[in-house]
């Protein structure tokens, strides 16, 4: 990988020019995996660009090996290195049939990445309960334990105030079917201090230590932000979540890969009443039932069934392959079966030999 790849651990982020023997990186399990050995050396051949879909970016040497899906005319799954996926090229080019094997698109895709894992870390002390923490930062008052919630919203939110053992101390109705309540913890903490200890008050944004807790703690704060600021689409599964804030969207779009889902991050106008006032960061991805990202009835309904494949909101198309300039990179071998780890902000399976 190039020096300064980005790879993720236990702890958080590191490049990969500071990795070294007896670190920890994560497998294509999502699981930690022990670092054996790395050597670092100037490359002296060209390396390769990669692009994702998603529009991230890796960068590696002609030898290093990537574990990828191809699409031939079928599929199959193979190891090859960057110099083989450069010169096999993006696209497969296929004759175009008609009747039940029918093929209307001749330029098709060819390599895949394997599907992005669900990262396992243990579960942490939060002094907030995760899917309140998550449904404030997508419709609470920033400066405290406040949430605006529809009229239809609101008997849901209140329960699951008591089941975390929080409470509603007061609702007053704003306008039309949108009330504001105001929720406290237990007699041990209050919510405004909670808040305040996570450092989100008056800074919304997802504490990292979020991104290295529990699965369970992980989703169910995904779960807050989509019922409160998301929407999905009805018998698709497509769940888009909008915010004004691009540190909040940049932060929810690394939430969501921990869990293994696929988001695309894109940016406009936000306009009000025909007037724009500032910038829209929309985050679309697909979702299924079994990946529970929704606790609203009415939204998690939309959710569709797992198929038994991998689905396409899991692995990342590779769009581009370009060729640039030799640079010094470390070759970085793990203890894992096969040598995988995970690279890039994508959280990418990768491998350190055949």
């Amino acid at each position: 990988m190039a020096l300064n790849g980005r790879l993720p651990t236990p702890q958080g982020w590191a490049e990969a020019k500071y990795v070294k023997s007896g670190d920890s990186l994560l497998d294509e399990s999502g699981k930690t995996v022990e670092v054996i050995s790395t050597e670092t050396y100037q490359a002296n051949s060209p390396c390769y660009e990669f692009t994702f879909r998603d529009g991230t970016r890796l960068v590696a040497s002609e030898d290093h090996y990537w574990p990828v899906r191809e699409f031939f005319g079928r599929y199959r799954n193979t190891v090859a290195t960057s110099m083989h996926l450069a010169e096999q090229g993006v696209t497969f080019e296929r004759a175009l049939t008609q009747g039940k094997t029918k093929a209307s698109k001749a330029g098709v895709s060819r390599w895949r990445t394997r599907p992005t894992p669900v990262l396992t870390f243990s579960e942490i002390p939060m002094p907030l309960p995760p899917y309140l923490l998550g449904y404030w930062l997508g419709d609470g008052d920033r400066d405290g334990p406040r949430f605006t919630v529809s009229e239809d919203d609101l008997p849901h939110l209140e329960y699951q105030c008591l089941l975390l053992g929080a409470r509603v101390v007061s609702r007053q109705r704003t306008h039309g079917k949108t009330f504001r309540i105001r929720f406290d913890l237990g007699k041990r903490a209050t919510a405004l201090n909670a808040l305040r200890e996570m450092g989100v008050l008056h800074n919304k944004h997802i504490p990292p230590q979020v991104f290295r807790s529990s699965e369970s703690q992980r989703r169910e704060t995904l779960q807050g932000l989509v019922d409160s600021d998301g929407y999905i689409e009805n018998g698709t599964s497509r769940v888009e979540i909008c915010f004004t804030s691009e540190r909040l969207a940049v932060d929810t779009v690394e939430l969501i890969r921990t869990l293994g889902l696929y988001p695309r991050l894109s940016q406009g106008d936000a306009t009000l009443n025909g007037r724009i006032v500032g910038t829209r960061y929309r985050i679309v991805f697909t979702a299924y039932e079994g990946d529970h990202v929704s606790r609203l009835p009415r939204k998690a309904e939309r959710l569709k069934p797992k198929g038994k494949s991998a689905p396409y909101s899991q692995v990342r198309t590779i769009v581009g392959i370009k060729r640039v300039e030799p640079a010094l990179v470390t070759h970085i071998r793990v203890s894992s079966t096969g040598g995988t780890y995970l690279a890039g902000e994508g959280l990418v399976p990768v491998c350190d030999y055949t």
